[in-house]
């Protein structure tokens, strides 16, 4: 159960950022994209379904990240790549939307790499 958990969230974590990647772009060239379903609905359901298999996996595991300083960095970070993308993708200011869209994304693979090492200074 737990590796099929793992899979989905995995696979939900490489949409979630490349559906965020393309948005971003699109921002970024400023040819926003229209289309509600490919603007909020697709993005928002993978976003959903990769929070709740995080959110299962830990309990089905009884971990909890204040046992967990790795798992407690993962959350922080997921609370400021939130904001980050919100400011990136709905902001109003150019030169800020693109500062955080690179910030977000940068935070993404901060995130993903302490889920790899489990720990949160992954790099050292």
């Amino acid at each position: 159960m737990i590796s099929v958990l793992l899979q989905v969230h995995v696979a939900c974590a490489l949409i979630s950022i490349a559906l965020f990647l393309w948005r971003g772009l699109a921002m970024w060239i400023r040819r926003p994209v229209k289309q509600r379903f490919l603007r909020r609905t697709l993005p928002d359901s993978a976003d959903t379904l990769f929070l709740a298999s995080g959110v299962v996996m830990a309990f089905l595991l009884g971990v909890s990240p204040l046992e967990f300083e790795w798992l407690a960095a993962k959350v922080v970070g997921l609370l400021i790549y939130i904001v980050l993308g919100i400011v990136a993708l709905r902001g109003g200011n150019m030169r800020v939307k693109r500062i955080s869209f690179i910030a977000a994304l940068c935070i993404f693979a901060y995130i993903a790499a302490v889920a790899h090492a489990r720990n949160p200074l992954p790099w050292m």
